[in-house]
């Protein structure tokens, strides 16, 4: 009977033992899994603020791109009043034409800088519309990878209350979705 009781007390020692390292490894697996959760907030954010400031990169260029087709189209409509005055023959005298025609001229030369600005500037606009959009998704990939930590967090968890293996088993192949879902948002801005 001692031997019984001794091999008993043996094998829940072992258990006990068995059970710390159990919880050892899965307060490891836990924080691990808290870290990349925190990383995965971490670039979220950051791709949050990048994607505002390019939108807003964005809308600038826009603005200053139609302020200067409007500048642009001022210059035209200056340029053909003066036309139209010359033709009808308004500046009586060949110094007055001389002069309206010069002034014309400057409005027409001077027209085709802006239009080459405001075209550039449309442009800048579009090409930030577009990496605006690839860093929103890139955001939105991240969110999930984000998300897919913090279940694992909690299904690990519930297994050291539960311990059962089955939570931690799938905690631990969300968190490597996780990884590659962060590994895939961080690079898709790129």
């Amino acid at each position: 009977m001692s031997e019984n009781v001794q091999k008993s007390l043996n094998e829940a020692e072992e258990l006990q033992q068995n059970i710390k390292g159990g919880r050892r490894v899965t307060s490891a697996l836990i924080a691990i899994i808290a870290v990349l959760a925190a990383l995965g907030t971490l670039f979220t954010h950051h791709r949050s603020i990048s994607a505002l400031t390019v939108k807003n990169q964005a809308i600038l260029a826009q603005a200053r791109a139609s302020d200067a087709y409007n500048k642009y189209e001022a210059k035209q409509v200056r340029y053909q009043v003066a036309q139209v005055l010359i033709a009808s023959g308004v500046p009586r005298t060949p110094e007055a034409r001389k002069v309206l025609q010069t002034l014309a001229d400057a409005e027409q030369t001077s027209s085709v800088a802006v239009l080459a600005r405001a075209q550039v500037l449309e442009a800048s606009s579009q090409a930030d519309e577009e990496r605006s959009e690839k860093i929103l998704k890139s955001y939105e990939t991240l969110q999930f990878a984000t998300t897919f930590f913090e279940i694992a967090i909690v299904l690990v968890s519930i297994s050291t209350l539960v311990q059962t293996r089955a939570f931690v088993t799938v905690g631990c192949t969300l968190s490597v979705v996780g990884i590659a879902l962060l590994l895939f948002g961080y690079f898709q801005a790129h």
